[in-house]
């Protein structure tokens, strides 16, 4: 596409008439629970009419299906018990209809995982300015930040269900030490077996719990996953390799990442707030570097 040029006259005034325009859309007022000018929510719950169809619907039929369709977190904890089943559908594209279909009638097993926490209530959330002209964002936010104030969200980072049932059993972890030439590994393995009774995908998730003695950490952190794909009734056996880097800490006194000495904890889990299976893996304390 060819880009017009500015008017001649415009071009010296340029950068006073663009901050005249950013000064005036700053004093855009969105309605309750409507969308401020640069696109922010000021409420990530559903409208009040939607919420009374659902309750209406869900009333005359119990077998309700409520699907969402957005591009973030929507709350739902007001009404979700009032349905058995919940599909986030996101921006589904133009085949979207279709998606949708083969999933609600079962010719295929959803298996997405939430890519952050959804909260139960808005004041589980960080404080939010909309007009603010810069916003600091530090290590505790999303899920680490929910664990670390024992906050319970309404669907945990990682979350996602699925038509057919897995089984999870013998964690092992074999440590690759740091050399010269590289950083070191853990290698995992774990079975996964389908259990239920049609072929569907299921990922597999790995948490660090750290030591947290250098410093204070997130109680789990996400250090790697793989999803696979299992037929009713099998089973197989996965391998993950896990860099020691993604173990490691930073230090500020030292300027570099480092491993803390001591048991770290790698746990096979479903979603961050799932027990798991862990495995524990002794580390010596070493600097990794910047």
């Amino acid at each position: 596409m060819r880009q017009l040029p500015l008017w001649p006259g415009l071009r010296p005034h340029w950068q006073r008439v663009t901050s005249l325009i950013a000064w005036i859309t700053s004093f855009a007022s969105a309605r309750q629970g409507g969308d401020f000018a640069a696109g922010d929510r000021t409420s990530l719950g559903l409208a009040p009419e939607q919420v009374a169809l659902i309750g209406a619907v869900a009333a005359a039929n119990p077998r309700t299906v409520v699907v969402l369709m957005g591009g973030g977190a929507i709350l739902s904890r007001s009404w979700d018990q009032q349905v058995p089943g919940l599909l986030l559908l996101w921006y589904p594209g133009e085949q979207g209809g279709h998606a949708l279909a083969d999933v609600l009638f079962g010719a295929v097993s959803p298996s997405g995982r939430l890519p952050f926490a959804i909260p139960a209530r808005e004041t589980q959330l960080p404080p939010f300015e909309p007009r603010a002209p810069r916003v600091h964002y530090d290590l505790w936010h999303g899920y680490r930040r929910l664990q670390r104030q024992g906050e319970v969200p309404a669907y945990p980072f990682g979350f996602g269900l699925s038509y057919s049932r897995f089984e999870l059993s013998d964690p092992a972890a074999a440590v690759h030490t740091v050399s010269e030439v590289a950083q070191g590994s853990v290698e995992l393995a774990l079975t996964v077996a389908n259990v239920g009774a049609m072929a569907a995908a299921e990922v597999v998730q790995v948490y660090l719990e750290p030591p947290g003695v250098l410093l204070e950490r997130p109680r789990r952190t996400l250090v790697g996953f793989q999803r696979l794909s299992l037929n009713a009734g099998e089973r197989r056996r996965l391998s993950l390799t896990i860099p020691l880097r993604h173990l490691a800490c930073f230090d500020p006194q030292r300027d570099a990442f480092v491993l803390e000495a001591g048991v770290n904890q790698l746990v096979f889990a479903r979603h961050a707030d799932d027990a798991g299976l862990p495995v524990g893996v002794e580390l010596e304390e070493c600097c990794l570097g910047p």
